[in-house]
């Protein structure tokens, strides 16, 4: 499809703000940027983008494609492999329909959910965003996810692993069974009884070995690491993407900082304004969880890190009752409310960030890039707000195909 924005504003994913331009899309890329030649533009379809901007599609770096829509504490556990794999089909249309045309997994409960829904995706068999799929999380006995009890047998939503050679043999089982990269559990958790956010499950040897399987398979490690600690063990062992970070001290932030050319951060803000504002929970059980006092750190870690350039992706455990697939675009205007990004940069997080991360070379529009694109009615660099609203996106592209169309007439130029 050949394609043609016309009249509008562009956002290229970098500058501080749009710019009155023209954008060809042909053969799934953006061909042209500015004035487009009319020869050029010989069978496009041609948008009407008068009063809209173009912007790179988002990428969601902390995505549950694969978790239902979870109402009590093992329905993810609960779901069979079938259900598994149709939730995450469903949850990567929503995805798109959102505005998202990249995903990154944070953990597939069933081995190869995510993987046979990439490949579908890839084969253009069904919609969804690029996707790279995610193992199970790898956790400790006693970790996050290991919800195993001793009087009965569950098939928990992990793979647990216990020493160095458990360590790499679940590494190599995920590339086996065809994964993008590795989910580690390196932390707890505050909002389970327990291990808690500030206890570090997996071991130094048990992370190295970890990273050096990842390495020599060339998978990337995305790392829950609540802790200080669980930081610090996932930086030396090479992980490309740090999740929450709520806790970190400031041997961790000069370690973030000194690997800011190869990491990213997800802060998951957004799981902690869900809890407060969104969530079924009554004063007290927040109380209790101390929620309150697990998000001033996460604030106050992340501006920091901010300050010192460590690049940011947008991702807050979207897929719980309170806080669905398909309202993940909300984290933008988290990143601006909470961390103290300007509107530019939180953008820059869900877009060209969000590409670097996925190495795919999409996340910016400039020409030879994949054209995933998003038509939004207005100006979300004044109004982040637009990106969570269904209406105010007009035309979603993905790989150079309309997967949403303009209501507007539109004509063959």
């Amino acid at each position: 499809m050949k394609l043609l924005f016309a009249g509008g504003k562009v956002w290229d994913g970098l500058a501080r703000e749009a710019v009155a331009a023209d954008v060809l899309v042909e053969d799934q890329h953006v061909a042209t940027v500015g004035a487009v030649p009319a020869a050029r533009c010989e069978g496009a379809r041609r948008i009407d983008a008068h009063g809209a901007t173009l912007i790179p599609g988002m990428v969601d770096a902390h995505a549950h494609l694969s978790f239902p829509v979870v109402t009590y504490a093992y329905q993810i556990e609960d779901t069979p492999p079938e259900e598994t794999v149709l939730i995450t089909m469903h949850n990567a249309r929503t995805l798109l329909d959102a505005g998202f045309t990249g995903a990154v997994g944070a953990g597939s409960p069933k081995l190869r959910a995510e993987v046979v829904i990439r490949n579908e995706i890839e084969a253009g068999r069904i919609p969804g965003p690029r996707l790279m799929a995610s193992t199970p999380t790898l956790t400790a006995t006693g970790g996050l996810n290991d919800t195993a009890q001793i009087h009965q047998e569950r098939d928990v939503a992990a793979m647990v692993v216990d020493g160095a050679d458990a360590c790499r043999r679940a590494v190599r089982t995920g590339y086996r069974e065809g994964v993008d990269l590795v989910k580690v559990n390196v932390s707890g958790d505050d909002f389970f009884p327990r291990p808690s956010g500030r206890t570090t499950t997996l071991a130094e040897d048990e992370m190295r070995a970890i990273g050096e399987a990842c390495a020599a398979l060339g998978l990337p490690i995305s790392a829950h690491a609540r802790s200080a600690e669980s930081i610090k063990r996932a930086l030396r062992a090479g992980a490309t993407l740090i999740n929450h970070a709520d806790f970190a001290d400031e041997e961790a932030l000069d370690m973030l900082e000194a690997a800011k050319d190869r990491v990213f951060v997800a802060p998951t803000i957004g799981y902690y304004h869900s809890l407060l504002h969104d969530s079924p929970f009554d004063r007290a059980t927040l109380d209790r969880m101390g929620v309150e006092a697990a998000m001033a750190s996460n604030v106050e870690v992340h501006r920091e890190l901010r300050r010192r350039g460590v690049r940011a992706v947008i991702g807050g455990d979207y897929g719980l009752a309170w806080q669905p697939n398909g309202a993940n675009a909300r984290d933008v205007g988290h990143f601006v409310t909470y961390l103290g990004y300007s509107p530019c940069e939180a953008l820059v997080a869900a877009t060209r960030n969000g590409g670097e991360l996925m190495g795919q070379g999409a996340g910016g529009i400039v020409p030879g890039a994949p054209a995933d694109l998003l038509l939004v009615d207005g100006d979300p660099l004044a109004n982040p707000a637009l990106l969570a609203r269904s209406d105010a996106l007009l035309a979603i592209v993905k790989g150079g195909g309309l997967h949403k169309s303009p209501a507007v007439p539109e004509r063959i130029a």
